[in-house]
């Protein structure tokens, strides 16, 4: 299983698939993994349970 950052922890999108992506840079906080090693995380203005799945190489952690 690739590395992945703890649930709740602060991490910033450091790919995406487009170049000028607006999610590309955000500050989100992790929320749950996918059965495939994707990292679901939340961004501030989303709905509280809402999220959007990411490869987990496409995140840095900023906090854990």
């Amino acid at each position: 299983m690739a590395n992945l950052p703890p649930i709740n922890s602060v991490i910033k999108i450091i790919q995406t698939v487009v170049e000028k992506d607006p999610k590309l840079g955000q500050t989100v906080t992790v929320i749950q993994y996918s059965a495939h090693s994707m990292v679901c995380v939340h961004f501030p203005n989303m709905p509280s349970s809402q999220g959007i799945f990411f490869n987990s190489h496409h995140l840095q952690i900023i906090k854990s």
